[in-house]
């Protein structure tokens, strides 16, 4: 699935890096046609997840009652201790092919993503973020979680202010990789000429945000927890957003993406932080 977006604005919130700088005269800028990067989703993957055990200990406690306040030492024996929020944290990998059909490269510049867990529920919750990108060297670009870097010009793509009814830090941007399994950072990659690079976008939720939206699965399988079983977490989520590229004097290109639905299942064992 090819997107394709809108080139708009001036370029001023995403550092401008390389292609500022290019230097193009009259003749050439006019000879020169920018195309909007495709954008291919490529899907969303848990790359962090606690264990279901880890979360029945969490929740066990708040939705079990048992007489003469017998649930905490019961729930601690079946589980084990119960875990604080930052040890049950999950985070998602977002992977684009992201091609230039350009003959000059392109760097991405930042990343809007917004994501609503358990959209079909009357309590489904919304999270979005702006990730802000910078060029590689560029000493006054700050990376990381940027409302002003997630604003278009048009109206025909997700802006950040589109989702005015997110919960604040439900979502938290952790940086951008060139493989699913390497370490995140804030910097821009370029997509040379005329080719093609798959990008890693990584995200994590909010601890405390979560478990509350989560707490609705803990309260479906109160039997199940009294008994000492441990239940099924599975999360489903909806995702959509936009990529904006760094067009220097043509003006920033935001390239929109979803909104596509998917579901986390949790895995029995957890997952390795990576």
């Amino acid at each position: 699935m090819l997107l394709v977006g809108a080139v708009g604005g001036a370029c001023g919130l995403s550092g401008c890096g390389y292609l500022a700088n290019l230097q193009l005269d009259t003749a050439a800028k006019s000879a020169l046609h920018l195309v909007p990067p495709g954008i291919a989703y490529e899907g969303a993957d848990l790359v962090q997840s606690p264990a279901h055990r880890q979360l029945a200990a969490y929740y066990c406690p708040e939705v079990v009652s048992l007489p003469f306040g017998a649930a905490p030492v019961a729930c601690r024996g079946f589980f084990g201790p119960r875990p604080t929020p930052p040890e049950i944290a999950v985070a998602f990998a977002v992977r684009f092919k992201v091609s230039n059909p350009n003959q000059i490269p392109i760097p991405l510049a930042s990343v809007l993503a917004a994501a609503t867990v358990f959209p079909a529920a009357t309590n489904q919750s919304l999270g979005a973020v702006c990730t802000q990108l910078c060029p590689e060297g560029d000493t006054t670009c700050v990376g990381g979680t940027n409302p002003a870097a997630c604003e278009a010009s048009t109206h025909d793509v997700r802006s950040l202010s589109d989702f005015g009814s997110a919960t604040a830090n439900l979502i938290v941007a952790d940086g951008i990789a060139l493989a699913l399994g390497q370490k995140p950072t804030f910097t821009a990659p370029r997509v040379s000429s005329a080719s093609e690079l798959e990008v890693t976008v990584r995200f994590s939720f909010g601890p405390d945000q979560l478990l509350q939206v989560m707490r609705q699965l803990a309260v479906q399988s109160v039997d199940d927890l009294k008994a000492g079983r441990t239940p099924t977490f599975n999360i489903p989520f909806q995702l959509q957003g936009t990529v904006f590229f760094d067009g220097g004097s043509f003006g920033r290109i935001a390239v929109p993406y979803g909104p596509v639905s998917g579901l986390w299942a949790l895995p029995v064992d957890g997952l390795i932080p990576r």
